[in-house]
Order: structure tokens, then sequence, then C-alpha cells
């Protein structure tokens, strides 16, 4: 009898929504002491009370995670079945271990992701989640074939533009980060002129010694600029959208059935029953009328 009411005021205590909102508030507190610790000047004047408050913080947790370890009654590991518990024991527990390294505190800052639980709360939130989550393997595909076609114009752009523009085009690596920035859409105009009127006389004002060979290239540069553009802004990153688009209204049309299909089912249930009952009730009624007559 004692086990059976602690574990049931372990679960009111649990499911209980004053307490998840003191936890929460107690996440939100814990990453703003994290930030108040990299201050020198505040330790310097409060250091002691923070870490006062800290330990409260860290004992209100594990509180929180004998809870529902009790709660689970006479099956406490199904406690660890839910990942999110098991980033909340493991965190809590690495807390406890003495070290002094920073790593640790920002070890400890994961456990404001916990503040994700709320995400239950809302199904629309749910199916943006969910259907981001589907959407990633169709985006390593959208990603893959993204790759090939930077690889590609990499290698076109340092065959042609390399010795005009050792900077941007001298090797693949500074290659692939010139065509990076090119897809951003941020800057990309100054690289495509310096290939269109030759680093002489554009892009290397203040370092000129690198320009040992300026070759203008005007319709190649455009050609290879504007190509690359419309198919890898244009067209990849739309079709990277429409992926997340589209995995987002396949999680909405299946969570919305599911909230509406119990209701309907239960109602034709219901109305069955009613309808049973009522053809049982007019045979009573028949068969009472005949008996009577007789």
């Amino acid at each position: 009898m004692i086990f059976k009411a602690v574990v049931n005021t372990s679960s009111k205590i649990v499911g209980h929504r004053l307490f998840n909102r003191v936890v929460i508030a107690a996440i939100v507190l814990s990453a703003i002491l994290l930030g108040i610790e990299t201050n020198s000047d505040w330790m310097a004047a409060y250091g002691r009370e923070i870490k006062t408050l800290d330990f409260l913080i860290l004992i209100l947790f594990s509180l929180e995670i004998l809870l529902k370890i009790v709660a689970q009654g006479k099956r406490p590991h199904h406690y660890f079945k839910d990942g999110w518990n098991v980033m909340d024991f493991l965190i809590v527990t690495a807390c406890f271990l003495p070290s002094g390294s920073n790593a640790m505190a920002v070890f400890r800052l994961v456990r404001v992701l916990r503040v994700l639980r709320l995400l239950t709360a809302f199904p629309k939130l749910q199916a943006i989640v969910s259907g981001l989550l589907k959407s990633v393997p169709s985006i390593g595909y959208v990603v893959a074939l993204l790759a090939l076609h930077l690889y590609m114009f990499g290698v076109l752009g340092v065959f042609l533009f390399a010795k005009n523009d050792p900077v941007h085009f001298g090797s693949l690596g500074t290659t692939f980060l010139s065509l990076f920035q090119t897809l951003t859409l941020e800057g990309w105009a100054d690289i495509m002129r310096t290939q269109m009127y030759g680093c002489s006389v554009w892009g290397y004002d203040n370092i000129k010694d690198l320009c040992t060979n300026s070759i203008p290239q005007p319709i190649t540069a455009m050609l290879y600029f504007v190509s690359f553009i419309l198919v890898g802004t244009m067209i990849f990153l739309n079709l990277l959208i429409g992926v997340v688009v589209n995995s987002m209204a396949e999680s909405h049309a299946e969570i919305e059935p599911t909230a509406k299909t119990p209701d309907v089912q239960t109602s034709l249930v219901d109305l069955q029953n009613e309808i049973r009952l009522l053809r049982n009730e007019i045979h009573e009624v028949k068969t009472s009328v005949i008996s009577k007559r007789n």
C-alpha cells in the first residue's frame, strides 16, 4: 500500500502542469547562469551566490529524475525507453562528476534542449518537426546533386580562371569557397567582373603583385556565372525547399486524419448501438402487443 501511494504521488507530481513549468523555468535559469559565468566581473562579485543557485537547480533536476523513475512503479527501467529521459540522466550525472573544464559547463547547456518537449503540446509544431525529419533522406539526394554541380563547375573554374584570378580560382579548395559565396548571391558580381575585365582592371587594386597574368574573358565569365547561378541557386535550392514543403504537407495529412478518425469512429459506433437498442425495443413492443391479442 505504501509503495502504491508513493508511485501514485510521484506520478501526480510529475504529470502536474505546475511541476513541468517549474522544471522548464529552472532549465532557462540554468542556461542564464551559464552565460553569467562567462563574465569575470560578475563572477568576482556574485560567484558564491551563482554557484549555490546552480547547485540548487542541479538538485531539482536530480529530484525530477528520481520522481520519474519512481513513477514507473515496478518497472523503473521503462524510464530509459524515452530518449529525452536518457539525455537528462546522462547530463545530470555528468554534472556531478568532478571536473574543472569549461567543456563540462557547455555540456550542461545541452539541457536547454529539453524545452523541445513543448512540441508535444502543439500538433502543428509536431507536423513541422516530423516533416523536417522525413525530408532528410530526400534532402540528402538534393545535396548530392548540388555537390556534383559544385565539383564540375569548380574544376571548370580552375581551368578557365586560375591564371587570371589566383585568389578566387587558384586551387580547387579556394574555387569551392568562391562558388559557395556565389550561391549565397553575396559579392558574386565582383568575382565575375574580375574574370570579365581581367585582374589588372578589376578586383586586384590592393594586391597587384598577385595579378601576374591578366586574361579578360567577358563572354566565358558571363556564361559561366549565369549558368552556375541559374542551376545552383534557382533550381537546386528551390528543389530543396520543395522537398521540405512536400514532407510537411504529408505530415499534416497524417496528423489531421489521426486526430479526426477516432471521433468519427466513436460516433459511428454509438449510432450503431442506438439503432440496435431501438430495434430491440421495437421487437419487444411487437411481441407484447401480439401476446396481449392472443
